[in-house]
């Protein structure tokens, strides 16, 4: 068991649902649900994130319903469609990182 002091409290609003997952997971990880929150947060980080090929047309589809969805907000504010089109192809044209 780790010193208190050595450690920070942070509070942390979560849905029933997910507080219910972490539950779960601690008492099946034999830990304390701080210990399972700061397990799986570290984890988070430690793991980089990989493009899987057979994800593509997910992620495609997400992405361009995330665009529509942008771009009918930004036409109901009042954006012009001219400037939504130049906007656009200029993220389209940018080099990636």
């Amino acid at each position: 068991m780790s010193n208190q002091t050595d450690h920070t409290i942070v509070r942390l609003r979560v849905p029933p649902e997910l507080k219910q997952k972490i539950e779960d997971s601690a008492e099946k990880n034999n830990r304390s649900q701080s210990a399972e929150m700061v397990a799986r947060l570290e984890q988070s980080f430690d793991s980089p994130m990989v493009f899987d090929p057979r994800n593509a047309n997910l992620i495609t589809t997400i992405v361009a319903q995330s665009m529509q969805t942008l771009i009918s907000e930004l036409r109901s504010e009042g954006v012009e469609n001219d400037k939504l089109a130049k906007a656009v192809n200029n993220v389209a044209n940018k080099k990636a990182p």
